[in-house]
């Protein structure tokens, strides 16, 4: 063997093991903090701010957190409750009251409804807010708590107020409805039956996704039906949309993470084997993650590879997983505590696309929480978790190492000839 070949060899060998470890390395899930419950209880229904920076989470005690804690506070019932894209102000239900609270946990002002309140939703800027409450009454108020419009209906499941403020999008115990913030119905569909339990609509409030049992529908701005498809195998525990609405992402009790384009077309499923309580996807759809009933935390890229691999200390809860837009934050919730990650390595690598940011607004708990007296957390920062857990895998394309591998047989053969 001569020295130029062996070289060559050593070369090639190099690149190859480089290659390995780089698909190996790429990507791992590092713990940032972790929060108890402020009182007795488990968090669920969570989302972060359209910016990332901070954490909103909802359960028997609402909770919110800048990401590097310098602002911590909850106590108040988060059953009926959300946070506004902006993170400047939560609305929540305690009874028959409507109550909006600042970033800092202040009460802003308080309306009452003639009976418990099973739902709520609030605009990017708090500029409107809806409440419907267990008699079927569904009421908007303006940003200042001013009375804006009512308007009777079925019992109410989901609110989501569109990313434009110009349609409110309600689901109820007999079909699908859109109203205008006056309350003014727009249309309405019954044909829908009472399926449908979570609501997602586009940034550009073009396109409404709904999905409930194993069915996912899409519906235009008018109403019109783009397509209805029964999807998964088994019922629908949660669901997270891209901002475009390109990405549709499903935990379903089958055990499975099924992702659907703007068509309704299945991408692919990834097979967890434990129910999938709660997905969140970045808003261009390169991030997915999943949380299992088992307490793993999936960390997918848009080709349903798997990046990192964590688990939490309990049971993942029900609608409690969320992606920050950027896709380099993750939360989720399990029986015991909310969890926040950062996601580090190279993971944007998957996506060539590019889309403008902008919100979602997830839909809101429907059971009615009790009252709580607010509780103000100390604002001292909570210390940051030592090292990283995960185990990623297949975090960047295998074909650096198919080219280095190729090129080794090339140079053995050649020598052999």
């Amino acid at each position: 063997m001569s020295k130029q070949f062996r070289i060559h060899l050593v070369l090639v060998a190099f690149l190859l093991t480089t290659s390995i470890i780089g698909i190996a390395t790429a990507a791992s899930l590092a713990h940032a903090w972790k929060e108890p419950p402020v009182a007795e209880g488990s968090y669920f229904d969570v989302m972060f701010s359209a910016d990332g920076s901070t954490v909103y989470a909802g359960g028997n005690q609402m909770f919110v957190r800048s990401w590097d804690g310098t602002n911590r506070w909850g106590g108040r019932a988060g059953r009926v409750a959300t946070m506004s894209s902006d993170a400047n102000y939560v609305v929540s239900a305690a009874g028959n009251l409507v109550q909006v609270l600042d970033r800092n946990g202040t009460v802003y002002w308080i309306r009452g409804m003639g009976a418990p309140i099973r739902a709520v939703a609030i605009s990017t800027n708090a500029s409107l807010i809806i409440s419907a409450d267990e008699r079927g009454d569904i009421h908007s108020w303006t940003g200042n708590g001013e009375s804006w419009g009512l308007n009777r209906s079925d019992l109410v499941k989901q609110i989501a107020i569109s990313p434009s403020r110009s349609f409110v999008v309600v689901t109820t115990a007999v079909g699908l409805k859109y109203l205008s913030p006056d309350m003014t119905p727009i249309w309405w569909d019954n044909k829908s039956g009472s399926l449908d339990s979570f609501i997602a609509i586009s940034a550009d409030s073009s396109t409404v996704i709904t999905s409930g049992e194993n069915r996912v529908s899409s519906h235009m701005s008018s109403g019109a039906l783009n397509w209805m498809k029964d999807v998964t195998g088994e019922a629908i525990i949660d669901m997270a949309c891209s901002d475009d609405g390109t990405t549709i992402v499903l935990g379903s009790q089958d055990g499975k993470v099924w992702t659907l384009d703007q068509d309704g077309k299945v991408l692919w499923t990834y097979p967890a084997g434990s129910w999938i309580n709660g997905v969140g996807v970045s808003r261009d759809g390169s991030i997915i993650a999943a949380g299992a009933l088992d307490g793993n935390l999936y960390i997918l890229n848009h080709y349903g590879n798997l990046l990192a691999k964590t688990k939490t200390e309990s049971i993942v809860q029900q609608r409690s997983v969320a992606v920050s837009g950027d896709g380099k934050r993750v939360v989720v919730a399990d029986q015991r505590a909310l969890y926040g990650y950062d996601l580090l390595g190279e993971p944007g690598l998957i996506s060539e696309k590019t889309f403008t940011p902008a919100p979602l607004f997830p839909a809101t708990s429907p059971t009615p929480g009790k009252t709580t007296l607010p509780i103000t957390l100390p604002t001292t920062k909570v210390p940051t978790l030592p090292g990283t857990t995960g185990t990623p895998k297949s975090a960047l394309s295998p074909f650096p190492a198919i080219v280095a591998m190729t090129g080794l047989l090339l140079l053995v053969r050649k020598r052999i000839s």
